[in-house]
């Protein structure tokens, strides 16, 4: 009997090995991660998904992708799709990756849940040329490019360098087809510019032209060159532009621009063009025209962005330019990204130091010798400003979790120790039955294990308490709004939780406390796991498995239509005037104005649905007035707070917020004013399934205002 049983095993092994196999030969499937393999660690990374199959009858199912994406949490993303025989299926998703993430699962599964097709992929390997994936760091530039490669364009890493801080760092480029571009914004975070070089218009998608107009207004920047490939006026891409495209027609370049663009200029040159004219809500806008008539190049602010277009193609130009075509880039990119960051301008000369508040780029004949000089070892990283405030942010929500008092762990050591020790022996001696302490003991561990497990629960159970940071920020006039939130929830038990009242256009993942550098030699093993199922626009978690010994946070991101409040500024000299109308059910318990040159005006509050106004004189009042680098050091080293306060700086500098803020400074510095408002314990738009209680909500709303 017992080698029948063995026989069935076997053969019900076999065909279970079989079908794996069958299941895996029907489906084809193809993944790209990051620009041109470059990626950013622990930020959102652009990840393609190809599927093909030979299936004779339509399939529904889902795509998974598992990967660990810092050294705490695992994301697992869930894409639904349906597959068409015949018909090849491409899957734009995103999702986050550690440094020196070494594997990447991929799972497809049918409607029921059934396993079809898995695969791991390797993404790390200790030689950097067997490397799947390339990290790019803090200190380097990224630069996205969809459309033609052409004037030199890809040789920039090989003749610049990037200035940032001090440090030198590399150029990286890369390249994606138009129908590989993502397509949701987050795909566009790891970059520090987009540079569409005349793609061909009709290979797009609107929600990919949309996806760029996203990225943009939450900080991006694009730099947009026109060629033989038309824009129409109906694009997405002109419609949000702040220039309007003229008629095409043959331009002279003098001499005098192609000397001021670092080209080649012993004789002028003639191309065609499109010029350029500012819209008229244009602001803040640079579009010379030298010593034409026409606009060639020209730069505006968008949203919390900044756009550069190039109204001609430089390829087009004689072949005596392609040797100064490096220099030409340079110099075009350097105006994109600002010659100098103002940040460092508003600061300058304060204990408020800029620390990579912007990345330049500097033309270099020979960039490896440049860097070989400052160039840290290989195998770590070196996190930056944004998560150091993260840092700062996370011992705000970490607050909701109290340690276990070791006098509770010597109490139950020292207890266990006498009934394993001279009581029990006293009882079974008493007894006549010594040869039973193997039984009693068993006993007495089994007793504590399970009132250890219980107790802690008692001890540490009750209310949960869900910790949230809002900063929602927009601009006057703008359509375009965003709102990050921090949240860190401390569970009443280990369970699986659940949010409820999510909006589908959010982007949630997990954020932890991050070390200064982060070695590849001794990454650690992300141990929670967040589900998340993603559909175009966003990335909703759907299960969070949660234990009593941490807290789980959350960063989540994502467009809102409208702030809570609207406001109108007056500068008349330093007297100020200011306007502010609250639009929430909630009181704002402070509002205060910054304006240009360190100056500022303290309003005081508003109650819900009221308007209220104020005239008063401005007063000296620094820029971010709490920031500073070297307070965020101390989270890198295991330090902690001095004071138990809330900074609502250390939010606005953290990961999703840093580049909002830094786009801030920059129309502070143009003559703009900032209206800031904090409100009172506001309502969280999520809850958790199963349970209530009173968050603990800190929101602050900032609106970029333009003084009448």
């Amino acid at each position: 009997m017992q080698r029948v049983l063995l026989i069935l095993m076997a053969v019900s092994a076999l065909a279970a090995v079989t079908q794996a196999a069958d299941d895996d030969e029907i489906f084809n499937v193809d993944v790209f991660y990051g620009w041109g393999g470059y990626y950013r660690p622990m930020e959102w990374t652009p990840v393609e998904v190809g599927i093909s199959s030979v299936l004779t009858e339509p399939f529904g199912g889902a795509v998974t992708l598992a990967a660990q994406q810092d050294g705490l949490n695992t994301m697992n993303v869930t894409h639904k799709f349906a597959l068409t025989p015949d018909m090849p299926l491409h899957l734009p998703l995103v999702t986050k990756l550690a440094y020196a993430a070494d594997k990447c699962i991929v799972t497809i599964r049918n409607d029921r849940g059934r396993r079809q097709w898995g695969r791991e992929y390797s993404l790390w390997d200790y030689s950097s040329s067997s490397r799947l994936l390339t990290s790019v760091a803090e200190t380097d530039l990224l630069i996205g490019l969809v459309g033609r490669g052409k004037f030199g364009l890809l040789r920039l890493p090989k003749e610049s360098v990037c200035q940032s801080s001090g440090a030198k760092g590399k150029v990286f480029v890369g390249h994606k087809l138009p129908r590989m571009v993502p397509w949701d914004w987050t795909g566009f975070v790891p970059l520090d510019l987009l540079v569409l070089y005349d793609p061909d218009w009709s290979q797009f998608r609107e929600q990919q032209l949309k996806a760029i107009i996203q990225w943009v207004s939450n900080g991006g920047k694009l730099l947009l060159v026109l060629g033989s490939h038309p824009l129409s006026g109906n694009n997405p891409i002109a419609q949000f532009l702040p220039f309007e495209l003229q008629d095409v027609k043959q331009v002279t370049i003098s001499q005098g621009i192609l000397q001021q663009w670092l080209l080649a200029h012993d004789e002028p040159e003639t191309v065609s063009a499109w010029p350029l004219v500012p819209k008229a809500g244009a602001r803040y806008y640079e579009a010379p025209t030298y010593d034409m008539d026409e606009c060639l190049f020209a730069t505006a602010y968008v949203g919390f962005g900044r756009v550069s277009v190039l109204a001609f193609d430089p390829s087009t130009m004689s072949d005596r330019q392609s040797a100064k075509s490096a220099q030409f880039w340079v110099s075009r990119i350097e105006t994109v990204l600002e010659e100098e960051s103002t940040m460092s301008r508003v600061n300058r000369g304060s204990r408020y130091p800029s620390n990579r508040m912007s990345r330049m780029i500097e033309y270099s004949g020979d960039p490896d010798k440049v860097i070989s000089s400052q160039r840290r070892s290989q195998g770590r990283f070196e996190v930056g400003q944004a998560h150091g405030a993260n840092n700062a942010v996370m011992e705000f929500l970490y607050q909701g979790i109290k340690p276990l008092s070791i006098w509770w762990v010597i109490l139950l050591l020292t207890l266990l120790a006498v009934l394993l020790g001279p009581l029990d022996y006293k009882l079974l001696k008493r007894k006549g039955r010594l040869p039973l302490t193997w039984v009693t003991c068993t006993f007495w561990i089994a007793l504590f294990t399970v009132g250890a497990y219980y107790g802690v629960q008692a001890i540490r159970g009750g209310d949960m308490d869900l910790r949230v940071v809002s900063v929602v920020d927009g601009i006057e006039g703008d359509d375009h709004a965003w709102s990050t939130n921090y949240c860190g929830l401390f569970a009443p038990y280990s369970d699986d939780y659940r949010l409820s009242g999510l909006q589908p256009n959010q982007w949630w993942s997990g954020i932890s406390p991050t070390q200064q550098t982060v070695w590849q030699y001794n990454r650690e093993v992300a141990g929670r796991k967040i589900y998340c199922f993603q559909h175009d626009g966003g990335n909703v978690p759907y299960s969070l498995p949660i234990n009593i010994w941490t807290v789980q946070c959350l960063l989540n991101e994502a467009p809102v239509e409208k702030l809570p409040f609207t406001a109108e500024v007056g500068q008349d000299g330093e007297q100020i005037a200011v306007e502010i109308s609250n639009n929430s059910d909630s009181p704002i318990l402070n509002a205060y104005v910054y304006l240009q040159n360190n100056r500022g005006v303290n309003l005081g509050p508003v109650p819900p649905g009221e308007t209220r106004q104020f005239d008063k004189k401005s007063r000296p009042m620094r820029l971010w007035d709490s920031y500073d680098q070297g307070r965020y050091q101390q989270y890198y080293h295991g330090g902690h707070r001095q004071t138990g306060s809330f900074r609502n700086n250390d939010a606005f500098f953290a990961q999703g917020s840093l580049q909002r803020t830094k786009a801030m400074s920059d129309y502070l510095a143009r003559g703009a004013a900032l209206v800031c408002a904090e409100y009172d314990q506001a309502p969280v738009l999520f809850t958790v399934e199963g349970h209530s209680g009173t968050p603990n909500h800190v929101k602050v709303a900032r609106l970029v205002v333009f003084p009448k």
